[in-house]
C-alpha cells in the first residue's frame, strides 16, 4: 500500500507528492476526486447528510410512535408470566 504521508508530514497520492507528478498522476488523480466527488453527491451531499447520531434518534422516534399505535396485548391463556 503507498504511503499517505511523507517523512515530513506531507500528503502523499500513491507514494508522490503533487511535485513528483507525471501527467498520468495528474489524470488519474482528477479522476479519482471526481469519483469521489460523484459518490458524495449521490448521498446527498456532505452539508444534507445526516450523522449516525440523527439517523438512530429519528429511528428511535419513529419506532417510540409505531410502538405507541400498537394495541396492548390481551393477557389470556397465551400470555402467561410464571414461565
Amino acid at each position: 500500500m503507498p504511503r499517505r504521508y511523507g517523512p515530513d508530514g506531507t500528503a502523499l497520492w500513491n507514494g508522490k507528492a503533487p511535485e513528483e507528478f507525471t501527467e498520468a498522476d495528474v489524470y488519474c488523480f482528477m479522476a479519482e476526486t471526481e469519483d469521489v466527488l460523484q459518490k458524495r453527491e449521490l448521498l446527498g451531499g456532505r452539508d444534507d447528510a445526516k450523522t449516525i447520531a440523527q439517523q438512530l434518534a429519528e429511528g428511535r422516534a419513529q419506532a417510540a410512535r409505531e410502538n405507541a399505535a400498537r394495541p396492548t396485548p390481551a393477557k389470556g391463556k397465551e400470555a402467561r408470566d410464571d414461565r
